[in-house]
């Protein structure tokens, strides 16, 4: 009763031939593979099989055809591409395959919501994961901007070996020494400034340097001459006194 049951909800299909199949594909190009590779003789100028060929046909004007041929068509997403088989962008429903929103990603939103025909990403997806805190150790703690993984470490791999290698769901620690966090692009300034906070000495130096005020110089007055307006170091007269010796 099962099988039956199944069978009527979810039928299968790959077996089965209409007349019309080939109408489909060689007129309409519908059900091909929209990865399938250029036809080799349609560059050369002419492809004997037409519209029967199973390649793409269109021409490659410059070397991007590559990164082209794996972005799905906007236009086509639109209805409104006119070069069919011969566009250079990919013709199916597949919106991993989209180029990145821009306003998106700048704003973190995007008024056109889920009308939009491109690719929204998550902005912590872009977040790699703390060097240091997989090595053990962040000093940063939750002001890092980087993802702390917790993962459990591989004992194998600690004794020397672990046969599963990159695919071992344990961490594998990697004892590398990159720049100090406080350093690292994108350090949070909260951080940074609790750095400063434990030097007090340091940081009473840098208060009495930025608080020194300067003199007016119309009220200096020449331990060498006796008047007013100028350092003993810049003392015109005492200079003319040792031109004249």
């Amino acid at each position: 009763m099962t099988s039956i049951i199944n069978k009527v909800l979810k039928p299968d299909y790959s077996g089965s031939t209409f007349s019309f199949d080939h109408f489909l594909k060689t007129e309409l190009r519908f059900n091909l593979d929209s990865n399938r590779p250029v036809c080799r003789f349609y560059i050369q100028g002419h492809c004997p099989l037409g519209n029967t060929c199973p390649d793409k046909h269109f021409f490659v004007k410059d070397g991007n055809s590559g990164r082209a041929n794996s972005i799905v068509c906007k236009h086509w997403l639109r209805g409104l591409c006119k070069k069919g088989d011969q566009c250079e962008f990919l013709h199916e429903y597949n919106l991993k395959k989209m180029p990145e929103c821009r306003f998106f990603a700048k704003h973190g939103f995007c008024s056109n919501g889920e009308e939009c025909l491109y690719l929204h990403i998550d902005p912590d997806s872009k977040v790699g994961s703390c060097v240091w805190y997989t090595m053990g150790f962040c000093q940063l703690g939750p002001n890092c901007q980087q993802k702390h993984v917790r993962r459990t470490l591989c004992k194998l791999y600690l004794t020397g070996f672990c046969p599963k290698g990159p695919e071992c769901s344990n961490a594998h620690p990697k004892h590398v020494f990159p720049s100090h966090p406080s350093k690292q692009k994108g350090a949070s300034d909260s951080a940074v400034k609790e750095d400063v906070e434990e030097r007090p000495h340091q940081n009473e130096n840098v208060k009495e340097r930025s608080e020194r005020t300067y003199r007016d110089i119309s009220q200096v007055e020449c331990f060498k001459c006796g008047q007013m307006g100028h350092y003993a170091n810049h003392c015109y007269q005492s200079k003319s006194h040792n031109m004249v010796v």
